[in-house]
């Protein structure tokens, strides 16, 4: 087995309890490089569909993975303090290490206290929230050099000011439910692209991003690459697993911070781990 080199981060991925599925877990069984892998609850998701999620159950789950995750979430109860800290509580009587939650909104004090327990804390109820910049401002001068992991939040400015430890995001899917594609150019730096943009050659920049991303660029001029196959066969999505997944390797060399995948399925897995294979050279 070859090993990967000595300046290339692991894959980082994040996935929510409801979309753990046994597909999944044998491709991440069977892969041969180094992946850290989150686990969140899908408490948002749930409290969305109106369903409730059993705090035991979660744990029976969190206990039954083998490998085991790198890191998994507390069961956070949307909208209900009391109820995140009731089963934060009970997952910690139950043994377990997960990651508290503290929700923008509560007193600093119960931040202070998650981190009597555990060495991590996340920040939550950034994603969509009018003036999240701010709250993140505001609260990271508190947290100091303690860890923190940001939930859905990866503005990049922001990491290079506060280095969290970790954070997570699915902005690299949204190009491919929408029919665009946001390209990686290096150095922190993405563009958007869409069909109509090569309708004629598109600037030399871009041509050299697809091009450093492995795509040829006529494939580009077809409109079923710009389709979401569910294979991963099509252009736009090979292109958004292998710009993000460089993006987050150059993150974790420049900052030091974690940056997670958020995916829901195996053929997502399967992409990312596919796209770490092509900038680290390694086979299946």
């Amino acid at each position: 087995m070859s090993s990967r080199s000595s300046d290339a981060p692991p894959l980082n991925i994040l996935i929510a309890w409801p979309y753990y599925k046994a597909d999944l877990a044998e491709v991440r069984k069977g892969l041969d490089f180094e992946t850290r892998l989150y686990i969140d609850s899908g408490a948002f998701t749930a409290w969305k569909a109106g369903e409730k999620l059993d705090v035991d159950a979660y744990c029976d789950f969190i206990e039954s993975l083998h490998p085991k995750p790198t890191r998994y979430f507390t069961l956070d109860v949307i909208g209900d303090k009391d109820g995140t800290r009731k089963n934060y509580e009970r997952m910690l009587e139950r043994g377990l290490s997960p990651i508290p939650i503290f929700t923008r909104g509560e007193d600093v004090s119960e931040l202070d206290q998650y981190y009597e327990t555990s060495d991590l804390v996340a920040l939550g109820g950034l994603v969509g929230t009018k003036g999240n910049r701010g709250f993140v401002k505001g609260i990271m001068r508190h947290v100091g050099d303690r860890k923190t992991h940001w939930l859905g939040f990866g503005s990049l400015p922001f990491i290079g000011k506060f280095i969290p430890y970790s954070v997570d995001s699915s902005s690299w899917s949204s190009g491919v439910r929408y029919g665009s594609v946001t390209i990686y150019k290096g150095g922190g730096e993405f563009v958007r692209v869409s069909k109509k943009d090569f309708i004629n050659r598109p600037p030399d920049d871009i041509c050299k991003a697809i091009d450093s991303l492995g795509v040829d660029l006529r494939r580009m001029t077809k409109a079923i690459e710009w389709t979401n196959s569910g294979r991963g066969d099509r252009a736009i999505e090979v292109l958004a697993l292998r710009s993000w997944v460089k993006y987050a390797g150059d993150m974790e060399r420049n900052t030091g911070t974690h940056f997670y995948l958020a995916v829901s399925c195996k053929r997502q897995f399967k992409l990312a781990a596919d796209a770490w294979r092509f900038w680290n050279r390694r086979t299946a």
